[in-house]
């Protein structure tokens, strides 16, 4: 079984019938991965769709994102994340935390930012888009 961090890119690439959301799709669905998105992520993703739409919740998006574990962000998180921010500051707290958590639970991170690439990270990272 696959570990697959999931960014909050990803996430709406799936939501919005994006390039690479049925890949993120069939990542969810396969019994081949298990996916996970931290907290931080979750709320980004729950404000960019609560912007377009009022109506979303978090439990519309759990429905939207079954068997995805939320994973939560303490402190331990929020160092990693942190430290992160020297070798790639560009990147976004919420890039950030997907990097670090993937570090942590041994996964491969999966998202649409291209600038990902720019940077020497230590997990392995999976551009979801073509």
């Amino acid at each position: 079984m696959t570990n697959v961090v999931l960014d909050s890119s990803a996430v709406l690439a799936m939501v919005y019938n994006e390039p690479g959301g049925k890949k993120v799709r069939s990542a969810i669905v396969s019994a081949l991965h298990s996916v996970s998105i931290s907290a931080v992520n979750w709320c980004e993703v729950l404000t960019k769709l609560g912007q377009k739409s009022p109506i979303m919740t978090a439990e519309k998006l759990a429905a939207v994102l079954p068997g995805v574990e939320v994973v939560p962000f303490g402190r331990a998180e929020a160092e990693h994340t942190s430290k992160l921010a020297k070798s790639c500051g560009s990147l976004s707290l919420g890039d950030r935390a997907c990097v670090a958590l993937a570090k942590d639970i041994d996964a491969v991170a999966w998202t649409g930012d291209r600038i990902w690439k720019q940077f020497k990270l230590d997990v392995a990272v999976d551009l979801i888009r073509p």
